[in-house]
């Protein structure tokens, strides 16, 4: 396998920075090694420069968020989409058209992106490990809280390349796919098979979670995560450690934005089911649901509780303050020039002149009906009733009022630069199909309730079976996670059916569920 390696060379975001100074680019915009590594603020930006990257348009800034993935899921309604060269790759990946001239470029930039990042990280998993404590602000803390992470973002890429280009353990062929790249540099890794290749991503993340615990379960680090708001706006109630401390970098805040322990343990499960291993799935998401904090008299739940008021104290989407519902997000990516990306305005621009939006496709879906197909939620779920928008004003063409981009920058730029891709609700989601492998459907159905009855919704569900609850598990997470990525791999892992309309309802075909590897990426 070829994997081309440049060192990263983006500079702080707004949530990370950690220095004023900037580096000075070498020629050609790359810069050694020895001059990264040789100070902690060089660690940092090396850390930054990972995320950033994850928030690509190859990756969760896009096509990973809203866009390709999404559209194999059939999520979206592309018939009335204007045909120009930027809505090809969305076309093609509707109707599963991987060797597609448009197309095949983006799933190579995919699969390029990511070992980028992978190379990155190993690189500087390679420096952490042999720099001495004192070299960073916070000593030995610092060192292993971005060695940790680093491991972390290395086991995120990997996975999700996995779930992209090699079947799902539920029709593992025994066959090998994916490189598992664990050292800088290196240009001939072999392919492993899926069992193999998951129990590296499983290492990878307890060794994460062990280097970051110490830092993220203090009393500062459990302040600048107990709350949505604090975890993605640094913005933290006056109880809680951070609040107004001049002395707290903000390298140490904005943990939404980073794999910290919470984001750590919440991947862990994600892996974990995907793997088959149920126990130690539904023991990282209940781990997760039952973080909290106490502090003076006052307990925060750092992921249980589901605030919608941000998007229902009004119909006016211009003023919307929380169109992406922080307050049950565990890990998302920062994107700062969202708002700049052609793709990103085109797709959900209320002002467009042509069809270009990605259109939630509500009918042939029946996203918000119950599923017996006889109610239709759409006026009570908070997910439809508050947070899909007409960009005409009438009710052709519904689009995520997740990405509503405001002509009020302000509100633009706090909004859309959120790329969401692990929420809590995944974590119910992980323990209610626990309790229904194990046959305990009235438990499962119980947790499938409480995610109903927070977002609106009061009919009853029932819940008897396996295949009862795949139906209510999939009816609800393809309103939970509408323009998200998520939908397709739940799919892919279930081996569920997918309704294609005019009446085809299967899974997904093998040629349909695997992204071709590169050509040119392989010896």
């Amino acid at each position: 396998m070829k994997i081309y390696i440049i060192m990263l060379m983006l500079l702080s975001s707004l949530f990370f920075a950690s220095c004023e100074d900037w580096l000075n680019l070498q020629p050609e915009g790359q810069t050694t090694e020895d001059q990264l590594f040789r100070t902690g603020d060089g660690y940092r930006t090396v850390l930054n420069g990972l995320y950033k990257s994850m928030a690509s348009t190859s990756l969760y800034g896009g096509e990973l968020g809203f866009g390709v993935v999404d559209c194999i899921s059939q999520q979206y309604n592309l018939e009335s989409m204007e045909q120009f060269v930027f809505t090809q790759k969305y076309l093609a990946a509707d109707v599963f058209d991987y060797n597609n001239v448009y197309l095949l470029p983006v799933i190579k930039n995919i699969w390029k992106s990511a070992f980028n990042i992978i190379a990155n990280a190993n690189c500087l998993i390679q420096n952490t490990e042999s720099a001495p404590s004192d070299l960073f602000a916070k000593g030995e803390m610092e060192r292993k809280m971005i060695l940790g992470e680093a491991y972390a973002c290395r086991a995120l890429m990997h996975f999700d390349l996995l779930r992209l280009f090699a079947p799902a353990p539920v029709n593992d062929d025994k066959k090998v796919y994916v490189p598992y790249v664990e050292s800088y540099p290196d240009f001939h890794a072999s392919r492993i098979g899926v069992e193999p290749f998951l129990e590296k991503v499983i290492a990878d993340l307890k060794r994460a979670r062990d280097l970051v615990v110490e830092f993220d379960t203090s009393d500062l680090g459990k302040g600048v995560s107990a709350s949505g708001k604090g975890r993605f706006y640094n913005d933290f109630d006056s109880v809680l450690p951070g609040y107004n401390d001049p002395t707290v970098e903000s390298f140490f805040k904005g943990r939404g934005y980073r794999l910290s322990y919470y984001a750590i343990t919440a991947l862990l499960a994600r892996v974990y089911q995907y793997a088959g291993k149920e126990e130690e799935a539904f023991e990282a998401a209940k781990e997760v649901m039952e973080y909290a904090f106490e502090i003076r008299g006052s307990i925060y739940e750092f992921f249980s509780i589901d605030d919608y008021r941000g998007v229902m104290e009004t119909e006016n989407f211009e003023a919307k303050k929380d169109i992406k519902v922080v307050s049950n997000l565990i890990f998302a990516v920062n994107n700062e020039k969202a708002y700049e990306d052609y793709n990103m305005r085109n797709c959900f621009w209320k002002n467009n002149t042509s069809i270009t939006w990605l259109i939630v496709d509500l009918e042939t879906q029946k996203t918000f009906y119950t599923s017996d197909g006889l109610t239709n939620e759409f006026d009570i779920d908070y997910r439809s009733s508050y947070m899909i928008f007409y960009p005409y004003g009438d009710s052709r063409f519904p689009v995520s009022g997740k990405w509503y981009i405001s002509d009020n920058e302000e509100v633009r730029d706090k909004n859309i630069t959120i790329m969401p891709v692990i929420r809590s609700t995944e974590m119910r989601y992980i323990m209610a199909e626990y309790y229904a492998r194990k046959g305990n459907f009235p438990e499962a159905q119980n947790i499938l309730m409480r995610i109903r009855n927070s977002r609106g919704c009061t009919e009853p569900i029932v819940v008897g079976d396996w295949n009862s609850f795949v139906r209510e598990l999939i009816n609800d997470a393809r309103r939970e996670w509408i323009s998200e990525g998520q939908l397709f791999y739940l799919y892919k892992r279930l081996n569920a059916s997918v309704n294609f309309g005019r009446g085809e309802i299967r899974p997904l075909y093998r040629s349909e569920y695997l992204f071709p590897i590169p050509d040119d990426q392989i010896l």
